[in-house]
């Protein structure tokens, strides 16, 4: 059978997130498995692992692919047009295709934007870019795709693709071209996607409406696959793992059943309040988990219903308060400055997070992603600071530099409330850091102290031979415990 591509490389730009090459990109890890299933090759080549242009322009002159994809998120999008314009400068007569969020929201602005690229893909990816490689239909009949009309090369869009409502068809990632080695060992995983809530400053809805789940079946399959290849750790990193009630307790049962011991299972993205109770908590402590984050966003009912979170505060103490009690590493997680928000209504988010004895907290500094209810609504009121094409390639969640202001919090009060937030939660970690090492005595003090500095904690989230290590003793002292 001829293919319209045969060999395609997977690039991952480097990125300056806080999250940014600790684990293999799992999207990709999908899209590689389903081109794996349709025979066609695959490599990666992840610049977050330190590689420089000249690595990847020798990459692709040993792999000779003839079509390499590109995952675009929205933050520091230029500097991935510009690595494109590079490899298409060496390789002209290379494809270029790109999918990821940016792609979804904003469609035929990418490739117009950037004539490096050749196909973008929206949506769920493995069926569209299975399909163009094939070239078993014409362009204009692979669904989500963005092409170039031959003619003018004007661009055409053939229209949204339906969502692959079951999941479980799909392969799970198993990552075989990936530098495995370099990476955290602990394996990300999605038992579910899309997201059915409205919350008004959140692209994901925008990007994957359909909320569906994979088997309990499958997600195990998966976790035992890792299991006997040796990990221990897993991460659900779903934006509703446990919002089937049901599915959780299978998942729970079937780690019990299959003996999978001496894990530890995080849920660092985190869950719906109004989704768990303490007998979930309960139940999914006995077989693993013993980190858990909780996307509370606001502090009080008023600003939960002005970001449509769909959960009322009560919901939220009651399942932060059970998951300490419970003895879980907890983290909340919070958005700062959005419509309407007063000083007066931050300190409530500062309350909830000092009322019990949690690991963690994040003030994250409000970004309007496009597409998003917030966008609209700063850019109609005109309280734009920083112009999108500027803070989407220069600011993230984590910086004090606030992209937009509002009557009720002002620039200025952004910068001194990112300030004080900073400290408030450097005093929540060291906290908790001093109870966690409270058996080397005299000298808990002084390694609690090193490790919330600025410095440290943007080694734990950017440095792989840091992370690894850290890694390494959480899971000692999670299984010890």
């Amino acid at each position: 059978m001829i293919m319209r591509y045969n060999k395609v490389l997977f690039v991952i730009p480097r990125s300056d997130a806080e999250w940014r090459g600790i684990r293999p990109h799992v999207g990709l890890g999908y899209l590689a498995e389903a081109l794996v299933d349709s025979g066609i090759q695959y490599d990666v080549f992840d610049m977050n692992l330190g590689y420089k242009l000249k690595k990847l322009l020798e990459k692709i002159n040993e792999f000779r692919p003839d079509l390499i994809g590109i995952s675009l998120i929205s933050f520091q999008y230029l500097r991935s047009y510009q690595l494109m314009e590079e490899i298409k400068k060496h390789f002209p007569n290379v494809d270029l295709v790109v999918g990821g969020p940016h792609v979804t929201i904003l469609k035929e602005k990418v490739l117009r934007d950037s004539s490096a690229i050749d196909y973008g893909v929206t949506f769920e990816g493995e069926i569209p870019l299975v399909e163009l490689c094939k070239g078993q239909v014409g362009l204009n009949e692979v669904k989500s795709l963005l092409y170039r009309n031959g003619d003018n090369h004007s661009v055409v869009y053939t229209g949204d693709g339906k969502p692959i409502w079951n999941l479980d068809r799909l392969s799970f990632p198993r990552y075989q071209k990936f530098e495995l080695k370099k990476y955290v060992p602990e394996v990300t995983i999605y038992s579910s996607r899309g997201c059915p809530h409205h919350c008004i400053f959140c692209p994901n809805r925008i990007i994957s409406p359909h909320y569906r789940t994979r088997n309990a079946a499958h997600v195990l399959e998966e976790m035992e696959y890792w299991y006997k290849r040796g990990l221990r750790q897993f991460n659900f990193d779903d934006d509703n793992f446990n919002y089937n009630e049901e599915r959780v307790y299978e998942i729970c049962d079937g780690i019990e059943k299959k003996g999978m011991t001496n894990l530890f299972l995080r849920c660092a993205n985190g869950v719906r309040a109004d989704r768990i109770d303490r007998s979930m908590l309960k139940r999914m402590k006995e077989v693993g988990f013993q980190y858990i984050a909780f996307g509370a966003d606001a502090g009080n009912n008023r600003m939960l219903e002005i970001v449509k979170k769909g959960e009322t505060i009560e919901q939220i103490e009651s399942a932060v308060k059970n998951a300490c009690e419970l003895g879980y590493d907890v983290k909340l997680l919070f958005v700062v400055g959005t419509p309407y928000e007063t000083r007066q209504d931050v300190e409530d988010k500062v309350r909830l997070a000092q009322r019990y004895p949690i690991n963690d907290v994040h003030f994250y500094n409000l970004i309007p992603y496009p597409g998003t209810e917030l966008f609209d609504w700063v850019a109609e009121n005109d309280y734009f600071l920083i112009m999108p094409q500027e803070y989407l390639n220069d600011v993230s969640c984590c910086e004090n530099s606030p992209v937009f202001e509002t009557p009720e919090l002002p620039r200025t009060e952004r910068i001194k409330l990112h300030n004080y937030l900073q400290k408030v939660r450097r005093e929540i970690h060291l906290k908790a850091l001093r109870k966690m090492y409270k058996r080397f005595g005299l000298l808990t003090n002084i390694l609690s102290r090193v490790l919330v500095t600025d410095v440290t904690v943007k080694m734990f989230y950017q440095n792989l031979f840091i992370r690894r290590m850290i890694e390494k003793l959480r899971y000692r002292r999670a299984v010890a415990s």
